[in-house]
């Protein structure tokens, strides 16, 4: 058997199981292996009231995988001679301001690796979208109330503002808006001929629809009422693409900005700037450092480029091995699926492991037992799996959490009240799952709970002032 049949194989059994498992409605997938694409694939459904299948052509969103979009396009406009990475932001933009005067030290390259000091976005708008052009430039002049959180080049803080910022500077160094700029010298040359950073040009029966965590027909996912799209916010993370074309666009940062049809978007200089690293991130793997516009870091030893989306309703990834050949690109559209131990089956396979399966989450698995049959019948389970089959599962504390507060999110208190006790159970040591349920137990109106949650946390991490200062404000009125 050839390697990419192994590889094609094997995918194939992995990947119906991964979706059964984790509760996501659909998901898509497309690898590189050797410089050539050689899966493709969609699984599951674009809608769980509609049903309609997924296939390798379904257009997803893809959030904050377009920042490597805004990227190329910037290097271009660098290699013409129009931008200077070192230049201030306010050349380009005059009306760019903040009322912190530091915002002149920012430069077009500190945007690109989010060491500008610029805060990150709190209200994306997804509920009040625009979709007229005037929509990014309104945007940048709106923000000119922020202040910076950090000194220009101190660290790495992650800022979505920072790219829109970049986006209007692209619209208004080339004299076209943004979107254009991109069909016109990224999405055409790379054969992306159905992809867009317009939401109004994609067909609706094209696209698959975002699903959050619900309950009301069981744990699971429920189609979201908002659909993540606002013109302003086009640069950061509006791309609708498809596996099929998001490996198209990996080919050509494999060929260091060669096109399959022999088109150099790009020179190799610019790849020089792009992958080098700026900053570290501590997010480890394959993010630990931040280039331009990429995450970079190393998987098992080989060096990784990535970036990764998640916006109400869907979840993505591209990652790339430059030196190797070697992509791989991953869409959900449900928002609470961690894709990264996919990523992690699917790049073993890639590099010659056989993968029986993916390895369960187990706080999805136990979660759905707590809110469908309560905390003691997850409990046992629990007791079960830990005496059978504990190395299938992966296991996160920090995934329970989430889950807990997705449910406080959507107005769920009790049931998120109930995994936390079901991850107190699991984790008894831990600090953080104690100050999350005192927090829920406060909200609930337990205070005498919500107390003895907070003391537990402090005793656990005597450093936790905020749990010390919970308990004082709660000492003072009982």
């Amino acid at each position: 058997m050839s390697d990419i049949q192994r590889i094609i194989d094997n995918l194939d059994q992995i990947l119906p199981q991964f979706l059964q498992d984790e509760l996501s409605p659909g998901l898509a997938v497309g690898v590189v292996y050797d410089h050539q694409m050689i899966y493709a694939k969609g699984f599951g459904v674009k809608n769980v009231q509609t049903g309609e299948a997924i296939d390798e052509h379904t257009l997803f969103h893809m959030a904050s995988v377009s920042k490597t979009f805004v990227v190329t396009g910037i290097m271009q406009l660098v290699e013409e001679g129009k931008i200077n990475l070192d230049t201030a932001v306010s050349n380009y933009l005059p009306y760019f301001a903040l009322t912190d005067d530091r915002y002149q030290q920012i430069t077009v390259r500190l945007l690109l690796n989010h060491t500008s000091g610029m805060p990150d976005e709190d209200d994306f708008g997804w509920d009040r979208p625009e979709y007229d052009e005037g929509s990014l430039e309104r945007y940048v002049r709106s923000i000119s109330g922020l202040k910076l959180l950090k000194e220009p080049k101190e660290s790495f803080y992650y800022s979505n503002i920072g790219y829109e910022i970049l986006g209007d500077v692209i619209a208004k160094v080339s004299g076209v808006s943004f979107e254009q700029f991109m069909k016109e010298r990224i999405l055409i040359p790379s054969s992306m001929l159905m992809s867009s950073f317009l939401k109004q040009e994609i067909p609706d029966h094209k696209l698959a629809s975002p699903h959050i965590l619900g309950i009301k027909d069981g744990f699971g996912p429920e189609l979201s009422e908002i659909f993540p799209y606002h013109r302003a916010h086009g640069p950061s993370s509006t791309l609708y693409t498809n596996v099929v074309e998001l490996c198209n666009y990996a080919l050509t940062h494999l060929n260091l900005g060669q096109t399959a049809e022999g088109v150099r978007i790009l020179t190799t200089n610019s790849y020089e700037e792009m992958w080098s690293k700026y900053a570290l991130t501590h997010y480890g793997d394959w993010s630990e450092d931040i280039g331009l516009g990429w995450f970079l870091g190393e998987y098992k030893g080989l060096n990784v480029c990535s970036h990764s989306g998640m916006d109400t309703g869907f979840r993505s990834n591209l990652l790339l091995l430059p030196e190797n050949g070697i992509a791989i690109a991953i869409m959900t559209n449900a928002d609470f699926i961690g894709n990264k131990v996919l990523c992690k089956a699917i790049l073993d396979i890639i590099l010659g492991e056989d993968i029986p399966y993916v390895k369960k989450s187990l706080a999805t698995y136990l979660s759905k037992i707590t809110i469908e049959s309560g905390v003691e019948a997850a409990i046992s389970e629990y007791t079960q799996i830990q005496e059978s089959s504990m190395e299938e599962y992966l296991v996160l504390e920090g995934s329970f959490n989430a889950y807990a507060y997705m449910m406080l999110e959507r107005g769920w208190l009790q049931e998120g009240i109930a995994i936390l006790q079901l991850s107190i159970h699991m984790f008894p040591g831990s600090s953080n799952l104690h100050d999350s349920i005192g927090e829920m137990y406060l909200l609930a109106g337990e205070r005498n709970l919500a107390l003895q949650h907070y003391q537990k946390s402090v005793e656990l991490d005597p450093t936790h002032m905020d749990g010390i200062n919970k308990i004082n404000e709660l000492l003072g009125v009982m």
